[in-house]
């Protein structure tokens, strides 16, 4: 099966070559962020965002809320949202008034950080008035000082891209994005990854950078799954283990990733007896062909073409051939009469040997 080795090599390269939009194309945005911040500062402004607009809410979201600006004017901590706004999910910014408001008075009575975090976000990004944006960076930084998750992602990413107007500095980024990725923001332990992987702000450690995206990987952070295939596909920072390899990719694949798919296929392709898969590794292609975008459809058709031709030699039975004709030696045999004492010889073919005649 040497041939379909050589085949699954293309594979991974396929879709690293591949357009990075997710929109009919061919892998996840490595931009896009995974990390589910709902706190009690931005599920109130939900809720009030949502009566606003005419929005039923549920009674028990009605007494949370209620209880919520209670907490914010006497100065005690709020209690955390509901499972029904957790369930929600995403990262909602503040852009009501009353939410604003809200948070304000958390800060000011409190020094809630996130609380200081929501408010600068919102105006950074221009979603609630009442402040700019350099307020709103100003904001977060000393969010990120007191602590919090999202502040310290935020100024972590802004100094390791060097955006909105500082100084690109790897290593006060890494050591940000540290802190966060230490307080469970997803994003952040997959952008220590990066660090690691990368060298950038740190000593480059492969090990370490997949202890890193396999955790994130594990939090549902699609494009760490991503790294950690790559990782294993290529024996680095961690053992070459094609199984592993493949649950990971069905992971992407199953939430209808078109480049999960052509992982699924190469990592099947590299096992030991890519035969046993031929079922499973045409159906990942199949997959591939289907919902990935031109550039993956225009590779992968050929490529499924080449596949199906090794399988189908492999599993052909042997041509028979017949061995080269081998002439079988003369042997020279002689007896002697008892009576007469005369010799007699005969010559003939030595059929004992391994011979054809």
């Amino acid at each position: 099966m040497r041939i379909v080795y050589a085949i699954a090599a293309p594979f991974f390269m396929l879709g690293a070559a591949s357009s990075l939009q997710s929109a009919g194309g061919s892998m996840p945005d490595p931009a896009r962020e995974y990390n589910q911040n709902v706190d009690c500062h931005n599920a109130y402004d939900l809720l009030v965002h949502d009566f606003h607009n005419g929005t039923a809410m549920s009674a028990t979201a009605r007494d949370w809320a209620v209880a919520h600006e209670a907490s914010a004017r006497n100065g005690t901590p709020c209690a955390p949202p509901l499972p029904e706004m957790i369930a929600r999910g995403g990262s909602w910014q503040i852009k009501t008034i009353e939410g604003r408001d809200a948070a304000a008075a958390f800060y000011h009575k409190q020094k809630d950080p996130a609380a200081l975090s929501e408010l600068g976000i919102a105006w950074l990004n221009g979603s609630v008035e009442g402040g700019t944006p350099q307020e709103g960076l100003e904001m977060i930084n000393e969010a990120a000082k007191l602590g919090d998750p999202v502040a310290l992602f935020t100024m972590g990413t802004i100094h390791a891209a060097g955006a909105l107007g500082a100084t690109k500095d790897h290593a006060k980024g890494f050591d940000l994005l540290s802190q966060a990725a230490a307080a469970g923001h997803i994003d952040a332990i997959y952008r220590v990854g990066l660090h690691y992987h990368e060298g950038l702000g740190v000593k480059r450690d492969y090990k370490k950078a997949f202890e890193n995206f396999k955790l994130a990987a594990e939090r549902g952070h699609f494009y760490a799954i991503i790294m950690a295939f790559d990782m294993i596909n290529s024996d680095r920072g961690v053992k070459q283990d094609f199984k592993l390899a493949y649950r990971l990719s069905r992971t992407v694949a199953e939430q209808g990733e078109p480049y999960g798919a052509v992982m699924a296929a190469s990592s099947l392709l590299q096992m030991k007896n890519p035969l046993e898969h031929e079922d499973e590794i045409l159906y990942w292609m199949d997959q591939g062909i289907t919902r990935g975008d031109d550039n993956i459809r225009g590779q992968l058709v050929p490529l499924r073409e080449q596949v199906v031709a090794a399988f189908t030699k492999a599993k052909a039975p042997p041509q028979y051939t017949p061995r080269a004709f081998k002439a079988c030696p003369m042997k020279t045999v002689c007896t002697v009469n008892h009576y007469s004492g005369l010799q007699s010889c005969t010559t003939n073919k030595d059929y004992w040997n391994d011979c054809d005649g």
